[in-house]
Formats: C-alpha cells, sequence, structure tokens
C-alpha cells in the first residue's frame, strides 16, 4: 500500500487562491445571469439576492432585440475570416518554406507593424473608409477585419510551417511536384488546428469589438452589431431595462460558446501540439 505524500501549507494556499481566483472569475458572469432574470427596479434596488418572481419574458424580449445585430456580427465574421484564412494561409506558407527576394525586409516589415498599437489606426483607416465610400456598409468592417486580423495569424502560421518536418517536402519535389501540390495536398491538411486557432482567436476578436463598428456604421440600425446595439444602450443612449440588457448580453455570447467548444479540441492542439503528424 503506498501512502500519499503529505500535503503542507504550501498547497492548501496554492488550493485557496485557485478558489478564490475561480470565484473572481465566475463571480460577474453569475450576477449577469441573475440580473438577466430580475426587471429594472429590482436590479437596483436588490441587486444582490435572488429574482423573485423570475422575469423569463426578459429573454423573448432580447432575443427579438438582438436577433438581427447578432446575424450581422456572424455575417461580417464569417466573411471577414474566409479571406483571413485563405491569405493566412498562402502568406504563412510563402514565408515559412519558400525563398524569394526581399522575404526578411517583408516579415520585418510585418512584425514592425504588430508594434503599432490599434488605436493609432483608427484614424487612418477611418480616412480610408471614408473615401472609398464604404461608411455605413458591411465593407467598412468586412476590410479592415481581413486587413488587420491578418498579421499575428501570419506569425503563427509561418512559425508552424516550419516546423512541419522537410522530408515530407523534399520527397514530393522528387516526384516532381511543385510548391501549389505541396502547399494544398501536403502543409494545408496537417495546418488545419493551427487554422482553427486562427479562426477562434481572429472571430472572438471581430464579434467582441465595439469601437471601430460604432465609427463607421452610424446611420442603418440595421447593419449595426452586437456590441454595438447592447453597449450603447448599456450605456444609456437607449433601453434603460437592465434585466433585457442582461439577458442579451447572455444569449449574445452563445453564438461564440458554441463555436468555440465544438472548436476546443482542434484550438488546444493547435495552441500546444501544432498539427506535425509522422
Amino acid at each position: 500500500m503506498v501512502i500519499g505524500k503529505k500535503k503542507g501549507i504550501a498547497y492548501w494556499i496554492s488550493m485557496l487562491v485557485l478558489a478564490l481566483l475561480l470565484v473572481l472569475t465566475f463571480f460577474p458572469f453569475v450576477m449577469l445571469l441573475n440580473m438577466s432574470f430580475k426587471s429594472s427596479l429590482m436590479i437596483q434596488l436588490d441587486f444582490l439576492n435572488l429574482p423573485h418572481p423570475f422575469h423569463w419574458e426578459n429573454y423573448a424580449k432580447a432575443f427579438d432585440f438582438i436577433l438581427r445585430p447578432v446575424l450581422n456580427s456572424l455575417f461580417i465574421c464569417g466573411v471577414s475570416l474566409v479571406f483571413i484564412l485563405i491569405f493566412v494561409a498562402l502568406s504563412g506558407y510563402a514565408f515559412a518554406r519558400m525563398n524569394f527576394k526581399g522575404k526578411k525586409f517583408l516579415y520585418a516589415m510585418l512584425m514592425a507593424v504588430l508594434m503599432i498599437p490599434y488605436t493609432l489606426l483608427i484614424v487612418p483607416n477611418f480616412w480610408i473608409v471614408y473615401k472609398m465610400h464604404f461608411l455605413n456598409n458591411y465593407m467598412a468592417m468586412i476590410l479592415p477585419y481581413v486587413a488587420g486580423q491578418q498579421i499575428f495569424a501570419i506569425i503563427l502560421t509561418r512559425t508552424f510551417y516550419e516546423t512541419l518536418p522537410e522530408d515530407m517536402f523534399e520527397a514530393a519535389k522528387i516526384d516532381g511536384a511543385g510548391e501549389v501540390y505541396a502547399f494544398t495536398k501536403i502543409a494545408l491538411p496537417l495546418s488545419v488546428p493551427i487554422l482553427i486557432t486562427v479562426g477562434i482567436t481572429v472571430v472572438v476578436a471581430m464579434y467582441n469589438d465595439y469601437i471601430w463598428p460604432t465609427l463607421v456604421l452610424t446611420s442603418n440600425d440595421n447593419l449595426k452589431t452586437f456590441c454595438q446595439i447592447v453597449f450603447n444602450n448599456a450605456a444609456g443612449n437607449g433601453s434603460t431595462d437592465f434585466g433585457l440588457l442582461a439577458a442579451a448580453f447572455v444569449l449574445g455570447t452563445i453564438p461564440l460558446l458554441v463555436i468555440t467548444c465544438s472548436c476546443l479540441k482542434y484550438y488546444l492542439q493547435g495552441m500546444l501540439e501544432g498539427a506535425v503528424k509522422g
């Protein structure tokens, strides 16, 4: 019989700290759920206690309130994601596996752009969209997202493609395969986990963006995104029904939860292990 090692005070302190961190992490979301079943008056007068009675109608109203904005957000994210993945896969493969003039310079420029704070690019990006007459149009969202969300993703895919065994590509070249065949038949099938990792990362960033939609989608409520509509109302520029807004926040997170949870296996594989298969 093996007697387990006695747990010291350091172990229990670490467990206590972890438990405290978990409580602090989930407490705001628990309170959001609590608020979503209350009336606005009950939230203001009795914030911490459980709802009595439960206002289930908050969710029915919230569904009608955010349905179009959520669909707008998903449409923008979906179209942008397709182009991002195409450009990221091609660029990452080119930087990792191909030799061409100016390769190091271009990659250095890419790294330099990554160092520029996002807020410094808002004004020039806005003027580009304005001069192209894309304001209050889906293109005002899609084009900047496709351009701006690629940079870090290219670095991730380049790093991944560099880890692929060279023997596979050399064997393909001996058999007469070109770069297109090597990319589509060897590199791309192996890169599914890293591309899913990139996809989840950029979709979460685009779906949760508030600043850019607020700047370029101003006149047509039918085009506004989920975060834009809900945050504007939460700030007092619209509905003051806090129970409805809390229910809207809960419903609005469901698409991201579904996307993330359904791809979690590949996301973790892409983040931690890559996709190298012998």
